[in-house]
């Protein structure tokens, strides 16, 4: 792949895994409502998305 392609990849993955961070440091701070459950969700989704982007990294940069 070429270096542009290569670095999307680098920038959306550090962008999910930042955002997530930052969520996690707030949703640290909520009591337990429906609220922090439904922040909870999309953390996890947002981990699994960078995870994703990780993975498809891994790869183009292997080939």
């Amino acid at each position: 792949m070429n270096a542009l392609v290569l670095a999307e990849l680098r920038l959306k993955h550090a962008a999910l895994t930042e955002r997530a961070e930052r969520l996690e440091q707030r949703w640290r701070t909520l009591p337990p409502t429906a609220k922090a459950v439904a922040l909870g969700k999309e953390i996890k989704i947002l981990r699994e998305q960078a995870k994703d982007y990780g993975k498809l990294l891994d790869l183009a940069e292997a080939s």
